[in-house]
């Protein structure tokens, strides 16, 4: 967890990208895709190294030197891949991302296992049938390529697909996956179809339970997105077909080409990169920042949250609007008060609340996680006291009766004696 003025981002924009193809001819057949990476890199100041795997090229890369890595993002267009800087594709890859750096991983029907290996390791799981089929959306030109059109949405879609990438469909060939609904870190940038499904090698839909529960409908992950708890990002497709010149052309009948920059630009840090610092609090009143605070006390917390603008090259203040709210937490093993974030002028998020009536060494936690967006999670402690001997409240009004009960008492005892030493 990261604890402190500064919650950094494990990854950021991309510098330096190694892209790997499977043979010289993929430098042809997705001319447009690697132009595209390139033109970006220039224009956001990056680095674009391109290899080839099939001479060996793959063998000879090195990912790492002397304990840095010169690369901080990977493009894998090279499904038959199985060794990649000396070592196992998948646990080069495995590495790689769990170091905080970003991938794209591209399948194929011919695809390695060390390409399915790392594509597991990422949480999604390729088909071991055919190519996708769907009927039903099929497109006019070639009866092999569907027409996808279920698009991420919900909160959090806007920080990775524009509405130009989802106006129209993509058009893909090539093998299905699946993402586990239970994982939190992966999810579907697009999803096939209510009649998409796998078909076995006859042409036919699977009877075994697997492939019925993972591999049909909307089940079906077309292109998948993994956000790991270090923020590196990376993206995992079957479909060589969605990034060739050849669909890319088709502009007015798809959105291939800017759904692919959309996400390419997501994984390669060029949008929706958050990072926080200044976490700060404080009581309301006096604005005095304390050690130890006490009970009932007027409590305002505060902190940065900067979104990354890849074209102005530098940190902007967050609006929360497209991302969902950001919340803080006053947690002792369990939450005690949860509250939403309010920005001010200047863009601050600033949140007021009030320390409970409960003494014990609390934190103040901020573990922000929209889909999209970089993760946020900040802690800092705070304990808090009962009062003193000499902070209670003199006259505390539910004792009022009580009060008044010994009045009476006194003022009886007064009127009693009286009453027995004047009177005969």
């Amino acid at each position: 967890d990261d604890v402190g003025d500064l919650s950094a981002i494990s990854v950021g924009q991309a510098r330096n990208t190694l892209v790997l193809v499977e043979s010289e001819g993929v430098l042809e057949s997705h001319s447009k895709f690697l132009e595209m990476v390139r033109g970006n890199a220039a224009k956001y100041g990056g680095e674009v190294d391109v290899r080839v795997a099939w001479d060996g090229g793959a063998k000879e890369i090195v990912l790492s030197k002397w304990g840095r890595w010169v690369y901080d993002s990977l493009v894998l267009l090279a499904p038959e891949a199985e060794r990649l800087g000396g070592q196992s594709l998948s646990a080069a890859v495995a590495d790689f991302v769990e170091a905080g750096h970003s991938a794209i991983l591209v399948g194929s029907e011919s695809m390695s296992d060390e390409t399915r290996k790392a594509a597991a390791n990422c949480g999604v799981q390729f088909s071991d049938a055919s190519r996708v089929a769907d009927p039903f959306h099929t497109a006019a030109f070639d009866s092999e390529v569907i027409e996808a059109s279920n698009f991420l949405s919900g909160a959090g879609a806007k920080g990775v697909l524009s509405a130009r990438a989802t106006a129209r469909p993509v058009l893909w060939r090539g093998v299905g996956a699946h993402v586990a609904p239970s994982n939190p870190l992966a999810f579907s940038a697009l999803r096939g179809s209510a009649t998409a499904f796998c078909p076995t090698a006859k042409g036919a839909l699977s009877k075994k339970k697997t492939n019925l529960v993972k591999f049909t409908g909307t089940d079906l992950s077309l292109v998948s997105l993994v956000q790991a708890r270090n923020n590196a990002r990376v993206a995992v497709t079957g479909s060589m077909a969605m990034l060739s010149d050849e669909l890319f052309a088709k502009e007015d009948i798809s959105s291939n080409k800017i759904f692919a920059e959309d996400v390419t630009s997501w994984v390669l840090g060029y949008k929706s990169l958050l990072r926080s610092h200044g976490l700060a609090h404080r009581l309301t009143e006096s604005g005095e920042t304390q050690d130890v605070y006490r009970i009932k006390d007027g409590l305002s917390v505060s902190m940065r949250v900067e979104e990354w603008s890849a074209a102005q090259q530098r940190w902007l203040p967050h609006k929360p609007a497209a991302s969902g709210p950001i919340q803080v937490e006053l947690t002792m093993l369990d939450p005690h008060l949860r509250t939403n974030f309010k920005t001010d002028k200047e863009g601050t998020f600033v949140a007021d609340v009030t320390a409970p009536d409960v003494y014990g060494v609390f934190k103040f936690v901020v573990d922000y996680k929209s889909r999209g967006y970089s993760f946020i999670h900040l802690e800092e402690q705070v304990p808090i006291r009962p009062f003193r001997h000499d902070e209670y409240e003199r006259f505390i009004t539910a004792a009022y009766p009580y009060y008044a009960s010994i009045l009476s008492t006194m003022a009886a005892f007064f009127i009693f004696g009286f009453a027995i030493l004047y009177t005969k």
